[in-house]
């Protein structure tokens, strides 16, 4: 396989091509979801991590395999999850394998730094633990090498980050998702627009966002305006004094 400088001029030249025309005209095709999925507002959408529900919400960093994780790149993840959850956050390494204590009050997302052994970019799940949800974000930090001459490798760590804390916000909702090998629903849903970081990273996702980035110095920091009206319509439908009242949907894994 070519080294990435050498691959660097014809994959510009292509994304130039291929952004020339707006991120809307780039836009996957929005396939069904599954019958059990919910269609309407709030969808499956994650209150816990969208409401203040606890006071903090926490991300432990584990280097389990590989280089150390860009410091900055967890920065920005926290700003993402604080702006979005009405609290504040922060990130702290975890020695393994000291034991840890969860605080009754504490969102916790577990950020697990694997290199190899994770074949994708990144992975995102829910677990139960006891009686409330602890997340959980792997991570392939050594897969971003791969496309470090077009993109500086904390913005990579930064866009997969983000990409799987969307989906444990419950991100994409029906009306802008996607499966990339529909019928197939193995591999997830993705939002439908190239400049969301929630996008599958695909040929024409990967060409629109190396051509900002080499030419605008402009990257995924957060989600697209249909993400973002999904996570405000949500927040303002739990927030109504019927939902008030009844009390707030369990969050979803």
């Amino acid at each position: 396989m070519p080294a990435p400088t050498a691959l660097a001029r014809p994959l510009l030249l292509a994304a130039l091509l291929l952004t020339s025309a707006c991120a809307a005209s780039l836009r996957e095709a929005t396939t069904p979801a599954p019958p059990d999925r919910p269609l309407e507002v709030p969808w499956s959408l994650n209150p816990e991590l969208l409401l203040p529900s606890t006071k903090h919400i926490r991300f432990v960093v584990e280097l389990m395999q590989g280089q150390p994780p860009e410091l900055a790149a967890l920065d920005d993840l926290v700003r993402v999850a604080a702006h979005y959850g009405g609290r504040p956050a922060s990130w702290t390494l975890r020695a393994r394998p000291a034991p840890l204590t969860l605080e009754p009050d504490v969102s916790y997302v577990f950020v697990k730094y694997v290199g190899h052994q994770l074949p994708s970019f990144g992975r995102a799940y829910a677990r139960r633990a006891g009686d409330r949800w602890v997340y959980f974000i792997i991570i392939n930090q050594e897969i971003h090498r791969r496309f470090a001459a077009f993109v500086p490798q904390r913005r990579l760590e930064q866009q997969t980050l983000v990409h799987e804390y969307g989906h444990l916000l419950g991100l994409p909702t029906p009306d802008h998702g996607y499966y990339a090998q529909y019928p197939d629903l193995a591999g997830g849903m993705h939002c439908v627009n190239p400049d969301c970081p929630l996008s599958k990273p695909r040929p024409r996702a990967l060409l629109y966002n190396i051509f900002h980035a080499a030419f605008e110095r402009r990257y995924l920091e957060d989600y697209c305006e249909q993400c973002r009206h999904a996570l405000s319509a949500a927040q303002a439908h739990w927030r109504t004094p019927k939902q008030r009242a009844t009390g707030l949907p369990e969050a979803a894994p």
